[in-house]
């Protein structure tokens, strides 16, 4: 039986450039199409870029945990 994998990945914006991530998208479907027996075309790669300040950790945004992590290790 054929089914759709629908493979959404969710990264940083501006961590990949648009070669990486097409590269990335191609890998993933290598690894779908040999593992999940799934056809090549059926498969969908959907690569959501979000802002730093969208990405929360800790209560903290990711651009305001870089800066701590940051201040953590001039400290040391």
């Amino acid at each position: 039986m054929v089914s759709l994998p629908l493979i959404e990945i969710y990264l940083s914006k501006g961590v990949l450039t648009a070669k990486q991530k097409a590269d990335l998208a191609k890998k993933i479907t290598d690894v779908i199409v040999k593992e999940a027996k799934q056809p090549k075309q059926y498969t969908w790669v959907v690569i959501h870029e979000l802002p730093g300040e969208n990405w929360i950790i800790g209560g903290l945004t990711l651009p305001e945990l870089k800066a701590k992590l940051k201040e953590e290790m001039e400290r040391k």
